[in-house]
């Protein structure tokens, strides 16, 4: 995959794009319940929030791998309620592992500038996406349009984007 168009796209604008990859991976695999709103919702929390670090708490917490390991809702769990907690539990179940990395790979490109500054094009997160990129080609899933995302450009805010409602990008939500 040519990664030279991403390069232009912020931080909040290359996450975004994952996400609408996840959830392109969601429609392929019929998996358009209400259940999964709650993780979408969390995901498209890094388009237009202030704290990142928050976001990826969140992304964090919402791996299968990480709410699975244990059977019951605990305290370690900073932003999911007990009632997602439980939801998500039972959505987990059964479910492809393509989603368990994608999910992850959505949440190391959330990472992938934590407590660093963006600098050049945002090498690191250009690496990130190009993963979550290869991963959707190895799974046949369909690749969202690129266009949209070119709205936020990398030169807005340190690289880091406009906050911008990414929901309006959702096919789910």
């Amino acid at each position: 995959m040519n990664m030279e168009r991403f390069k232009h796209i912020s931080f909040r604008g290359r996450v975004a794009y994952g996400v609408s990859c996840f959830e392109n991976a969601l429609i392929s695999l019929k998996y358009v319940s209400e259940d999964w709103k709650i993780v979408l919702r969390y995901l498209w929390e890094f388009t237009n929030s202030s704290n990142l670090e928050d976001c990826n708490s969140a992304t964090a917490e919402l791996i299968p791998e990480n709410l699975m390991e244990t059977k019951i809702y605990d305290e370690d769990f900073e932003r999911i309620s007990e009632d997602e907690y439980l939801c998500l539990y039972r959505l987990y179940q059964n479910i492809d592992e393509s989603i368990h990395i994608l999910l992850r790979d959505i949440h190391e490109l959330g990472v992938s500038h934590a407590y660093t500054n963006i600098s050049g094009y945002g090498e690191r997160s250009l690496e990130s996406l190009q993963i979550l990129i290869c991963h959707m080609l190895d799974y046949n899933y369909p690749l969202p349009s690129i266009e949209p995302f070119l709205k936020s450009s990398i030169l807005e805010d340190d690289g880091w984007g406009y906050e911008f409602d990414g929901t309006k990008f959702s096919k789910i939500l």
